[in-house]
């Protein structure tokens, strides 16, 4: 406990200080803008980016494509935004790589890398795998049923498992018809 309470403390307390020296920079009036700017511009990002999202990924869901691409640079816009709007200026900065089409690019690539390293993934369009199979990778069967009792039940009128051409017993039944 003490462990995670230090690793959540040292983060709001480096924040707290670059406030204070930034603040002692350009001054206390400068810093509250700049603060309270960057927090409305991560909000603005939020929502715009999260539309903007929807968007590519029905539109990459339309050409039949995997989403994953647009769904990426989304996640990754998204934290960019929360970074922003969480108050401080070290998430600000950790935000602003973020925002740079090149290096989502290069974290997504670099992210793939490390997933099919750790055993990958596959996303297959509309749940079909290759060959236009289900994802159990055999041929779906549509069908009907009939509930079979093993006694028939009360009821006379439905079949009895013995009536099957499996007879319900074992495989190494003698008995078993053929």
């Amino acid at each position: 406990m003490p462990l995670l309470a230090l690793l959540l403390l040292v983060p709001v307390l480096a924040e707290i200080t670059v406030f204070i020296v930034v603040g002692r920079w350009i001054g206390v009036l400068a810093t509250l803008l700049l603060f309270i700017a960057v927090g409305v511009i991560g909000s603005l990002l939020l929502k715009r980016q999260g539309m903007r999202a929807l968007r590519e990924m029905q539109a990459a869901l339309a050409r039949g494509e995997p989403p994953a691409e647009p769904v990426a640079h989304a996640a990754l816009l998204v934290l960019a935004a929360l970074l922003l709007i969480f108050p401080g200026f070290l998430s600000d900065l950790m935000a602003l790589p973020l925002l740079l089409p090149p290096v989502r690019r290069a974290l997504i690539r670099w992210l793939g890398v490390q997933a099919k390293r750790r055993g990958g993934f596959t996303v297959w369009p509309g749940g079909r795998g290759p060959g236009g199979q289900g994802m159990g990778g055999g041929t779906v069967i549509d069908a009907d049923y009939t509930e079979v009792k093993p006694d028939g039940g009360r009821d006379p009128s439905l079949p009895r498992i013995e009536d099957s051409r499996w007879g319900g017993k074992d495989e190494g039944d003698p008995r078993r018809r053929p």
